[in-house]
C-alpha cells in the first residue's frame, strides 16, 4: 500500500508542500523588493530660489545661497525647519554638499556641527573668501563650519575639498 492513507498525508508529504509554498512566497517577495526598490539618490529637483525667498521674512535672516549652481548640480532639498535653513546639493559627480544656516552664536555652531556632523573630528581651519572656517573629517565626509554675522552655517558633503571650498566662497546672502 502507499505510504499515507486518505485524509492523513505522510510527514514527507508535509514537508515538500511547505517548501514549495515557501518558495514561492520568497520570490514573490523578491520580485516585489525589485518593483519597489528605492534608489540611493534623490531624483527631485528641488526650486532653491522660491524656497530661498521665504526665509528672512519667517526665519529673520537672509539664507545663504551661490548666485548660480555650478553645471551640472542640482539642488534636492530646500527648506526652512522651524529657524534651520537647509540645501542639500548633488554635484555633476553625484557627491552630496548639504549647507545649514541658524541664527547663533559659536554656542550654536557647536550644536548645529553635533547635529550635521555628529562624527567629525577638529583638522584645522581654512581659509575661505578671506574668513577662517573650521575643518571637520569623518571617513569621506568634510564639515566646514563658521559663524557668519549672526548665523552659524555647517557645509558637509562628500564633494572634494576644493569643490566644496569653491562652493562655499559662491555662497551669498540670498536677495530677490
Amino acid at each position: 500500500m502507499g505510504g499515507y492513507s486518505r485524509g492523513n498525508p505522510a510527514m514527507g508529504d508535509v514537508l515538500r508542500s511547505v517548501l514549495v509554498l515557501g518558495a514561492v512566497v520568497l520570490g514573490l517577495w523578491l520580485f516585489g523588493q525589485l518593483l519597489t526598490q528605492t534608489p540611493d539618490k534623490p531624483t527631485s529637483d528641488a526650486d532653491w530660489r522660491t524656497a530661498a525667498s521665504g526665509v528672512e521674512g519667517r526665519a529673520g535672516f537672509a539664507p545663504l545661497v551661490p548666485d548660480e549652481l555650478p553645471e551640472g548640480w542640482r539642488a534636492t532639498r530646500a527648506e526652512l525647519i522651524d529657524t534651520r535653513w537647509q540645501l542639500n546639493l548633488v554635484t555633476q559627480d553625484d557627491e552630496f554638499v548639504g549647507l545649514s544656516q541658524v541664527p547663533g552664536d559659536a554656542k550654536s555652531l557647536r550644536t548645529l556641527i553635533a547635529d550635521r556632523a555628529p562624527d567629525g573630528k577638529p583638522d584645522g581651519t581654512v581659509p575661505i573668501g578671506g574668513d577662517e572656517w573650521q575643518l571637520l573629517t569623518a571617513g569621506d565626509e568634510t564639515t566646514f563650519a563658521r559663524v557668519v554675522g549672526r548665523q552659524a552655517v555647517v557645509v558637509t558633503g562628500t564633494a572634494p575639498r576644493a569643490v566644496m571650498q569653491d562652493y562655499i566662497a559662491s555662497l551669498e546672502p540670498y536677495s530677490s
